[in-house]
């Protein structure tokens, strides 16, 4: 984990509050894997939702321009480079003009 890094709720990549997105920004992982975890955990133990409702209450909303949302952007930009939409120059620069 990265100095400085808080465990905040996305506003960019959220399917209900942006729980799952956060955690998954936080912890450097996919937000559909932390999803279908999640899932797992609300189906086979319960817990899941339970957790899930605290943090959507206990963490803060991602400030609108926070590095998530720039991590967000680096992240579809990458995967656009690597479906061949765009060339590794055009990657170079939109990575430069986040950071």
């Amino acid at each position: 984990m990265a100095t400085g890094k808080r465990l905040v709720r996305s506003t960019t990549d959220r399917k209900i509050a942006g729980v799952a997105a956060g955690v998954a920004d936080f912890f450097g992982l996919d937000s559909h894997t932390v999803r279908v975890l999640w899932v797992l955990a609300v189906l086979l133990g319960g817990f899941g939702f339970l957790a899930y409702i605290v943090l959507w209450i206990a963490l803060p909303e991602a400030p609108t321009g926070d590095v998530t949302s720039s991590r967000s952007a680096i992240r579809i930009a990458e995967e656009r480079f690597a479906r061949g939409e765009i060339t590794a120059d055009e990657l170079h620069k939109i990575k430069e003009d986040l950071r």
